[in-house]
């Protein structure tokens, strides 16, 4: 990976439009992305046979499952392609009583189509049925679990990926990160990153709701999102809670979704990173703190400007963790208390002071893997070490070496004698 590089203390804008380097970028209409492999709900396995008006159908729900049963039902179909007749399809469940209830006979659309069956509070069964076979899809997810027919979209949008459940008018999709339901995890911090590759016309908002220690409802300041990653975070409390995201248009359209350290299953997970180990920009000598980035040093003239650290995680040892090394008015060294990182966007502050100083980041581990560093909202220069390999790189030497990367002056090439079989030249051993 190359990231372009600055090492400079002075104070930047801090706007932190970074780019996830992921797959490939395809696009399509309805802001889905079309792919070479498509399914169909005849060739999909994952229909079930129903009757002959209504012939292939996806189970959400049985009877069987219990509780589960009773839950919101959701299924989201990216449709590229459908017969020259159209296709319908339709949710039939059962009631309260056990009769069947047939509803939403509407025709199925290219680009996004999208069902939701409320929640109730008895067992019931919740299938959606199409009347034809020939639905071209290239994406399905039921209840939030993306189909295994196609391949993970690289994008995706708030209104199509099951991970969001509706809201309200204003604030129509909602990342649920916590609930009072969930006991002590809901009192930990939550952490929502999201990296952002288009936005409707007229932008979008986010916000955080989370319900206070006696029960109230209390809703964060509305934030505009931009195109680039955006992070959200919640900080601890001593009480059960909920916690939740709101998006004010599920028109956002993203490659990268994190909540709480676990990437979303609506898009392809990120390519792979870089770890630290390989980064040459920093300093491997310490062996407490295995990888040191260093912001600024005293004597260049920064002035005590903030420094703000950004790395993207995608893979890490359990526990990692980070902190700040700093240097006083005094001369002194400071080191602010180690945070804890996780998989996803981790954001490390430096607040700024009245004197210049030296400022290192500081991480527990040299086994991190990253795929975005930023300083100051500026990518961080990221030169890959390369093991170095000596050997023969004449490709007409009768011992040429393939793995080499450097070239020892060893290359045979006057005789392959012993080589190739008695005493030839180069030509003749057939190089």
């Amino acid at each position: 990976m190359s990231l372009n590089s600055t090492k400079n203390c002075s104070v930047p804008e801090l706007l932190y439009n970074f780019k996830m380097f992921l797959l490939l970028a395809v696009f399509a209409v309805s802001s889905i992305n079309v792919f070479a492999q498509t399914s169909t709900t005849s060739s999909c396995s994952e229909f079930a046979s129903g009757p002959a008006a209504w012939p292939h159908v996806l189970n959400a729900a049985l009877i069987a499952d219990g509780e589960s049963s009773q839950a919101e039902q959701t299924i989201s179909i990216n449709v590229t392609s459908l017969p020259a007749e159209g296709a319908n399809w339709r949710v039939y469940k059962t009631g309260s009583g056990g009769g069947n209830i047939f509803d939403g006979n509407v025709p199925l659309q290219l680009g996004p189509n999208h069902k939701t069956v409320s929640a109730v509070d008895f067992n019931r069964a919740v299938k959606f049925q199409f009347n034809s076979g020939d639905v071209e899809f290239d994406v399905l997810t039921l209840n939030g679990v993306q189909s295994g027919c196609v391949p993970l979209p690289t994008t995706s949008t708030v209104s199509f990926c099951g991970d969001f459940v509706n809201g309200s008018n204003s604030w129509p999709r909602v990342l649920n990160a916590a609930l009072p339901a969930d006991g002590a995890s809901s009192q930990s911090a939550q952490n929502m990153s999201i990296n952002v590759t288009s936005l409707p016309e007229g932008g979008a908002n986010i916000r955080v709701y989370k319900t206070t220690a006696n029960g109230s409802d209390f809703f964060g300041p509305s934030t505009a999102l931009v195109v680039g990653l955006n992070t959200l975070s919640v900080t601890a409390v001593d009480f059960d809670r909920a916690v939740k995201f709101q998006f004010s248009d599920g028109a956002v359209e993203f490659d990268a979704l994190n909540l709480n350290g676990e990437n979303s299953s609506c898009v392809a997970p990120p390519a792979g990173g870089t770890l630290l180990s390989d980064c040459e920009t920093f300093d491997f000598s310490n062996a407490n703190w295995p990888a040191i980035y260093t912001a600024c040093v005293l004597g260049d003239g920064n002035n005590g400007a903030q420094q703000t650290m950004v790395i993207n995680i995608l893979d890490m040892p359990a526990g990692a963790t980070a902190r700040v090394a700093k240097t006083t008015a005094g001369g002194s060294w400071f080191f602010q208390n180690a945070v804890s990182l996780s998989p996803g966007a981790n954001t490390i502050n430096c607040n700024g002071v009245a004197f210049d100083r030296t400022v290192k980041f500081q991480f527990s581990s040299s086994d991190i893997e990253f795929d975005i560093l930023t300083l100051n909202g500026a990518d961080v220069s990221c030169e890959v070490s390369v093991v170095e390999v000596s050997g023969c790189m004449d490709t007409n030497s009768c011992n040429y070496d393939e793995n080499a990367t450097v070239d020892d002056g060893s290359c045979t090439v006057a005789d392959c004698a012993g080589v190739c079989g008695g005493t030839a030249t180069v030509d003749a051993c057939g190089v």
